[in-house]
């Protein structure tokens, strides 16, 4: 992510989203949690109680320094850059929140992660979906274009990795988790896009949602 890049999303908020329908999916009893992409701390704070301790990973140090606030213990740098400082066996939820499309290797993150996971942790995702009927209707199919975008966004410019809900799926099942939870997030207002997607007798039922939600237990 240019430096550029990176100071417009902190302004406009991308390191401040709270992400409140992602808590249904943290476990009421996870005691030990922790977020990649925390951002400013945002969703942290929402998770904070008094029996819980807090950890964060981010790379943007100005947001990561805010984070400090809210969490027990911040680590700056990417995932990969701080794995070996993070306690193994340790975490009850490890969260992906909208970040595990901004990597080269999501697949091979997710697997890393076992090793932080107690017995009973779960790692909680929110990852965008690629076959949106926003997507696949404005900017596929009518434009024919695939044009990256500045700011947000399926085409995120600092997207990496693309995804839906049957890959999301294998890309769990390939590294060893069962998938507890998937549920789609953000559904389509349009009525002309629910309209579509209805024509199509259940077809573009997964095109209905932007992101989907998906909790995960490694395999023992």
């Amino acid at each position: 992510m240019s430096d550029q890049s990176t100071e417009i999303k902190l302004m406009g908020g991308y390191f401040h989203n709270q992400r409140r329908e992602m808590l249904k999916y943290i476990p009421d009893n996870a005691k030990r949690i922790l977020e990649v992409g925390c951002g400013a701390g945002q969703f942290c704070s929402t998770l904070n109680r008094e029996d819980r301790e807090i950890w964060g990973v981010e790379m943007n140090e100005e947001a990561a320094q805010k984070a400090t606030e809210v969490c027990t213990f911040v680590l700056i740098g990417d995932f990969d850059t701080v794995f070996e400082q993070l306690p193994k066996n340790h975490f009850d939820c490890v969260i992906f929140n909208d970040v595990l499309e901004h990597m080269y290797s999501p697949w091979d993150t997710i697997r890393l992660v076992k090793s932080l996971l107690s017995d009973d942790g779960v790692l909680v995702s929110s990852i965008p979906n690629f076959r949106y009927i926003s997507n696949l209707i404005t900017e596929i199919l009518f434009q024919g274009e695939f044009e990256y975008k500045a700011v947000g966004g399926i085409l995120d410019d600092t997207h990496i990795r693309f995804f839906t809900t049957k890959s999301i799926r294998r890309m769990f099942k390939e590294q060893g988790y069962e998938v507890l939870v998937h549920e789609g997030l953000k559904p389509c207002k349009s009525w002309k896009e629910k309209l579509f997607i209805g024509l199509t007798f259940g077809f573009l039922e997964d095109a209905r949602y932007k992101q989907f939600a998906t909790v995960a237990k490694p395999i023992r």
